[in-house]
């Protein structure tokens, strides 16, 4: 079978610049380590040692524990621990906004409360780096042959993931939307490259796992029908795809020398420009081109919990997803298509009027205008009209938008007004189905009489809406 092999698009220019990280580990009075198991963690084992947990994580079994040293010997022997390493303190620099933050807007969104939160990121690259204190990682998948584990072992995925996402937490530096989830899917090696149907498979995870966008700061000269296929199933799905236009580009700018995915109609070619918004040298060039964004010496996380400056169309499609994110946060009700119009529409031109071939419709610009509440409907009901003492009241309400699509993730605040006119309150949060269930318990001692139910829904982005009913106690 022929090897296609997709290189990073960051390989045409990587600017290396001088930047100050400060590694340091502190003696500490108790030892505190990371306990690696080999299948399970096994917190009986570490609490009969005398340890106290401090970290748990999502996708290893391991843990941070601070333990008695004279335990250490005697753990480090058991069958179930793969390894014991000291956990170290590590620090860096006070937080560095990158050129490129202020250049596409983005603080003016974040002061209007838009940080991306919620908007879930596929960041398709080499993985990310899952012990930086700079980056959360809400999840992900690999899909390379030698590694079941998603961190990152090249630095490209996680240099473009903080350009997206970089925590805003007074240290590093801070992404475009900072609030948003990004998911690692690694489909590229420690070399930056790639089986194509590692790729593909990278971009299958993303639509099944509900992905809102998928980064792709990757390319290849090659066209592949199985790979336009999932681009376009997973843009069809609802799901915006960003990708990096390539670093192919002729100094005078001639030609079309735009990158697979990039060129396909269903992914959104992005091209890069400097910190004077000049069309950077290397960018690819073409009639694809839909947007540029900033890419030439981007200041961002890398391995080993450090920062680096890098340059290439790699960047500027992070930003692109960035501004995106928040779009979507600030507009929930729109789909893809129409998310998508809003990020060529707010733009500063760069070129000639409209779009061209160099730098697309223009520069990306973040955008601070007031949400659009969508109005939604409530509706609410018991299991029962009337009940007697010691039987439980079962209620159920629902939350839907205008079109009566099942609203995930809106708050639900329930009062109860007993006969004498005493209140009971809850709060649940709807499911995928809309849906909240309160079970109330009542005993002898419950007031006979009507019992009013009011229940209100809130939601980021949706109007507030109630309903009301009621039921009787015998």
């Amino acid at each position: 079978m022929k090897k296609i092999i997709l290189s990073a698009a960051i390989l045409i220019l990587i600017l290396t610049a001088t930047f100050n990280s400060v590694n340091a580990a502190s003696a500490q009075a108790e030892e505190r380590v990371i306990v690696l198991f080999k299948d399970k963690v096994d917190k009986e084992l570490i609490a009969n040692n005398g340890g106290k947990i401090n970290r748990e994580l999502r996708n290893l079994p391991a843990i941070s524990i601070s333990v008695p040293s004279v335990a250490l010997q005697g753990l480090s022997r058991n069958p179930n621990i793969e390894l014991i390493e000291k956990d170290s303190i590590v620090k860096v620099e006070g937080q560095v906004s990158d050129w490129g933050i202020d250049d596409v807007k983005a603080p003016v969104a974040w002061s209007s409360g838009y940080t991306g939160t919620g908007v879930k990121i596929a960041v398709v690259d080499t993985g990310i780096s899952l012990s930086h204190s700079d980056l959360s990682v809400a999840g992900g998948a690999s899909f390379v042959a030698y590694t079941n584990s998603y961190n990152d072992d090249n630095g490209h995925g996680t240099h473009v993931s903080g350009i997206i996402g970089a925590r805003n937490n007074d240290i590093g530096t801070i992404g475009v939307a900072p609030d948003s989830d990004l998911y690692a899917v690694k489909v590229l090696d420690s070399s930056g490259s790639g089986y194509l149907s590692d790729v593909i498979a990278g971009i299958d995870w993303a639509i099944s796992n509900q992905m809102d966008i998928i980064n792709l700061s990757l390319g290849s000269s090659t066209d592949s029908p199985t790979l336009h296929q999932a681009v376009d199933k997973a843009y069809n799905n609802g799901t915006l795809v960003v990708a990096a236009a390539g670093n192919s580009g002729l100094i005078n700018g001639n030609g079309d020398t735009v990158e697979y995915p990039a060129k396909y109609d269903s992914a959104i070619a992005v091209a890069a420009v400097d910190s004077s918004n000049n069309r950077a040298s290397f960018s690819s060039t073409g009639p694809k081109v839909e947007v540029s964004a900033p890419g030439v010496s981007i200041y961002s996380t890398y391995l080993n919990n450090s920062y680096t400056r890098m340059s290439g169309t790699s960047m500027a499609t992070p930003y692109t997803t960035g501004i995106l994110a928040l779009l979507k946060q600030q507009n929930p009700a729109l789909t893809n298509i129409e998310l998508r119009d809003k990020l060529d529409q707010y733009v500063v031109d760069l070129g000639a009027a409209g779009r061209d071939t160099l730098t697309g419709y223009g520069l990306i610009q973040a955008q601070a205008q007031p949400v659009e509440s969508i109005k939604t409907v409530m509706s609410v009901t018991t299991d029962k009209d009337s009940y007697l003492k010691g039987e439980t009241v079962t209620v159920e309400a629902t939350v839907k938008d205008s079109n009566l699509n099942a609203l995930n993730g809106a708050t639900v605040n329930l009062t109860i007004t007993s006969p004498s006119g005493s209140q009971t309150n809850a709060v649940q949060t709807t499911d995928s189905s809309g849906a909240v269930v309160f079970n109330i318990a009542t005993n002898k001692k419950t007031k006979t009489g009507t019992y009013k139910i009011n229940v209100q829904s809130s939601l980021s982005g949706y109007s507030s809406s109630n309903a009301t009913t009621q039921y009787r106690i015998e």
